[in-house]
């Protein structure tokens, strides 16, 4: 008589991936989530006339935001403001390192940015 089904390697296999992207998804979900947050923060401020506002106020909204929704990996110091005839860009780009395990360690690249320019008004 065959037996049919999983051997007990393979099961071992399939629980170990399952634990993997498990930990992936619990270790790297929430810089995408917090990610959101600061490019909402970034529309929102653009969205509140740039042209009228000094580079200072700018971080300070931008930090209020980040206060108000809990982002504390990215400062709103790191935020660049760019002036120009057209109008203003604010732009805040940075990485973020995570431990895996062992010496193995996952990069996060975000880059956000809001243009007044190309916005229609």
């Amino acid at each position: 008589m065959k037996q049919h089904g999983a051997t007990l390697t393979s099961t071992i296999v399939s629980l170990f991936l399952v634990g993997f992207i498990i930990s992936l998804i619990f270790k790297i979900g929430p810089h995408y989530l917090d990610n959101r947050i600061v490019a909402s923060a970034l529309q929102q401020v653009g969205q509140s006339g740039l042209e009228d506002q000094s580079s200072a106020e700018i971080r300070r909204k931008v930090a209020d935001f980040f206060t108000i929704n809990n982002v504390r990996d990215v400062k709103a110091t790191q935020v660049e403001i760019k002036r120009s005839i057209k109008g203003v860009k604010i732009s805040l780009d940075y990485e973020k390192r995570i431990e895996m395990f062992a010496n193995v360690d996952v990069v996060l690249k975000f880059n956000n940015q809001y243009d007044s320019a190309e916005q229609t008004h």
